[in-house]
């Protein structure tokens, strides 16, 4: 589809002429070329900005139509915006011949509902323009691209698009569209791991050992013992000799 802007010639240049050019309405612009003379130009504001719209989605390709001259084959290639308000300053048209190669972004349009994302995936769209460099008449307006069986895991590439006579300025193996795998699926056991799982068994209680005391530890131990079994002797002994003396007490006292 053909998307055409009307201008006019200006001649008025300068800040105060051109702003007072904006607040009437009319966009000042510029048209260039290779081996072409530069033309101030003038548009309407209102009609430009309705055709930013029409071409969202599309290659930047317009037909300049300057006054009664025949229309000329023109990409938008800069936007100049009050960084404020978002409003248009100003726009520069380059003129193409044709048979010229130029490079251009390709806007990249998605249909369909992936696969992958129905098996929990989720889709990453990495490229949403594709850098093109090819005469004015081969590029196209958009590269359209159903995902709806794209796996989880799979790509699409620009090796894909299926325009072998299109030079890129990326790798051909630069992905355009992806269905990523989740996290938790890459945690989850592969199938594989579950079954050598299975054929292992339930896993063997642990077993708590006590400790095997060493030779020093043992010897230290009985030396212990040892030590224990003549306090205990002692203390038996000094009852013994309470007891006598209490017994020897007795039979004085009965005499």
């Amino acid at each position: 589809m053909a998307y055409t802007v009307k201008a006019t010639q200006r001649t008025d240049t300068g800040k105060g002429k051109v702003g007072r050019l904006r607040r009437n309405g009319t966009l000042p612009a510029v048209m260039y070329g290779h081996g072409e003379p530069s033309l101030m130009l003038a548009l309407s504001t209102h009609d430009f900005n309705r055709l930013l719209d029409q071409i969202k989605g599309h290659s930047p390709i317009v037909d300049v139509e300057v006054d009664d001259r025949p229309a000329q084959k023109c990409v938008i290639k800069t936007l100049q915006r009050n960084p404020m308000t978002g409003d248009l300053l100003h726009v520069d048209f380059q003129q193409v011949h044709p048979g010229e190669k130029v490079t251009m972004n390709v806007p990249v349009i998605v249909h369909g509902a992936a696969e992958g994302v129905k098996q929990g995936g989720m889709l990453d769209h990495v490229l949403r323009q594709v850098p093109v460099h090819a005469a004015i008449d081969a590029i196209p307006e958009r590269f359209e691209i159903d995902v709806t069986n794209l796996k989880i895991g799979h790509s699409i590439h620009i090796k894909d698009l299926g325009r072998p006579d299109l030079e890129y300025t990326l790798p051909l193996d630069s992905p355009i569209v992806a269905v990523l795998i989740p996290r938790k699926l890459t945690e989850e056991p592969t199938a594989a791991e579950a079954a050598a799982a299975a054929e292992a068994g339930p896993a063997e209680p642990e077993v708590i050992t006590e400790k095997k005391p060493t030779e020093e530890e043992a010897v230290g131990e009985t030396e212990k013992g040892k030590g224990k079994g003549k306090a205990e002797a002692k203390g038996e002994k000094k009852e013994e000799k309470k007891e006598e003396k209490k017994d020897d007490k007795k039979k004085k006292d009965k005499k």
